[in-house]
């Protein structure tokens, strides 16, 4: 997917300069309903930091994620609001972060290509009867020689506090890995 060149806003490519600590290429940005701006390069994209004081120095207003951290994202157009989820530690709720905005257009558009673009294994496994595990393989797609994260991912009505459990997730995600030689 190509997106066009755009001059981006002084502050915003300083900001995404300093998080990464090297020169990346902005490839599509959205300014926020606040004023802020989110931005997406071919290795990470660039979300509002926790604490986005105007005093701070701009490199310090966003925080980086890469792409294969992402676990998923959507768009609500009744609140115009694009939820980013990223992946966390199994057990852990995923990191959610809403942004307020009107339009995601080609920041939303880059967002589900990168985030697509870093699975290299998805597998649904049974564990109880309909219900199992998702297992997910990711990779940052700008770095294809990196190491693989993975992450799993129970089904509605799955609790990992259900005895042994855990220890299924774990075997079929062993399975997958030993399936797929990563």
């Amino acid at each position: 997917m190509r997106f066009g060149r755009k001059t981006w806003p002084a502050e915003l490519a300083t900001a995404v300069g300093g998080a990464a600590g090297r020169k990346e290429s902005i490839l599509a940005a959205v300014q926020l309903t606040d004023g802020n701006w989110v931005a997406g390069t071919r290795e990470a994209v660039y979300l509002p930091a926790d604490d986005v004081a105007a005093d701070k120095p701009s490199a310090d207003r966003v925080r980086r994620v890469g792409w294969e951290q992402i676990e998923r994202a959507g768009w609500d157009s009744e609140a115009s609001v694009l939820h980013v989820y990223e992946t966390t530690d199994f057990g852990t709720p995923l990191r959610a972060t809403d942004l307020k905005l009107d339009d995601p257009g080609r920041f939303g558009q880059l967002l589900r290509e990168r985030v697509d673009a870093s699975i290299v294994v998805q597998r649904h496994v049974l564990l109880a009867g309909k219900r199992g595990v998702r297992i997910v393989g990711r990779r940052n797609p700008a770095a294809t020689d990196a190491p693989i994260t993975w992450n799993f991912v129970l089904d509605k009505g799955l609790e990992p506090t259900q005895p042994g459990l855990l220890d299924r997730a774990e075997a079929a995600l062993a399975a997958v890995r030993d399936e797929f030689g990563v």
